[in-house]
């Protein structure tokens, strides 16, 4: 990537933040004159808890998608993802009467946890190496694996829930200091460390170089299909991170818990600049995509707008988002 070009797309960056913080601002002015309790500092500490798993995960797509490559599985990621910690917790603490040793009441949220992730590294590198391997559109590879993620958690469950019982609460609902929720600090932990890997690794520069030219980046002596393979593990790693925490607070895990997510990631993402054709975007402006799509939601709510208005909105505003992207490109 020339330096012109790198000039002219973080200059795009910055002025698509301006135009972000000036939309979170006029959603909360206009939403504290209906309901002065949406600047409640309890209703601004749940608005940020709410986004904390979509913020976890559209990083991974983000970071992805900055290298020309998508997936719109990670809703049925996390779904799977959360049934298999879910069911290990249950399994493991013999869970509703949790009568069993010690050990396993010691050893069953590190087992959980460390298997999930592993799951979620396999599920990234089974999408990277199906997506460089078959050199298919990333798109509808994942669309295959959407509906295969779906299905294998359907096998585990056979359709039912796995319950917590109270167990395993801290991650989704505990609290520091009794104020600020511990989901939040891995939210914010990951958009930073997002933001350095982007900013300030070589890793981050590949993907910038692949999403803007694969070809040149691949001539200039970069292992492109091992960053795309790459990417994807972050993503599922990622994807695993978010479902821990997602069934930490709700308490139960169904098959289709974090279907959503995968909507709700891509509309953060875009709306946030990430070009769909790779090479530009930022941890930041993807933080205030996601800031903005948890900020509409809670607005729509505090405002007793019918709920189901939510996915219109989000819809337009992908569809305004992905257009003025275009248009913006196309003049450069």
């Amino acid at each position: 990537m020339d330096e012109l070009t790198l000039s002219l797309r973080q200059k795009a960056l910055r002025e698509q933040a301006y135009v972000l913080l000036i939309l979170i601002l006029v959603i909360s002015v206009i939403t504290t004159i209906v309901n002065p309790r949406f600047v409640h500092p309890q209703n601004i500490i749940n608005i940020f808890q709410q986004i904390a798993v979509l913020g976890i995960v559209a990083s991974g797509v983000g970071m992805l998608l900055v290298s020309g490559h998508v997936d719109i599985s990670v809703g049925t990621q996390v779904s799977l993802l959360g049934v298999i910690f879910a069911m290990l917790i249950q399994r493991i603490l013999g869970l509703p009467e949790g009568n069993v040793a010690l050990w396993r009441q010691t050893f069953a949220y590190p087992i959980a946890f460390a298997c999930t992730l592993v799951v979620g590294f396999l599920v990234g590198l089974a999408t990277g190496i199906t997506v460089v391997k078959s050199r298919a559109s990333s798109f509808i590879i994942s669309l295959g694996f959407m509906s295969a993620y779906h299905g294998l958690a359907l096998l585990v469950t056979g359709g039912a829930s796995y319950m917590l019982f109270g167990r395993f609460e801290t991650l989704g609902r505990g609290r520091v200091f009794h104020y600020l929720p511990i989901s939040i600090l891995f939210f914010l932990g990951v958009v930073v460390l997002s933001h350095v890997i982007l900013k300030y690794f070589r890793y981050g520069r590949f993907l910038y170089a692949i999403g803007s030219n694969r070809r040149a980046a691949h001539v200039s002596g970069i292992n492109t299909d091992r960053v795309v393979i790459q990417a994807y593990i972050v993503v599922g790693i990622l994807n695993a991170l978010a479902a821990i925490i997602l069934i930490s607070r709700v308490g139960s895990a169904l098959a289709t818990t974090g279907d959503t997510y995968a909507l709700d990631a891509l509309a953060s993402v875009i709306v946030g600049g990430v070009s769909l054709s790779g090479g530009k975007g930022g941890a930041l402006n993807i933080f205030l995509g996601v800031v903005l799509i948890g900020l509409i939601g809670n607005a729509l709510i505090i405002m007793n707008v019918n709920p189901y208005a939510r996915d219109l909105v989000i819809g337009l505003i992908i569809i305004a988002a992905v257009t003025l992207s275009q248009l913006s490109e196309t003049r450069r």
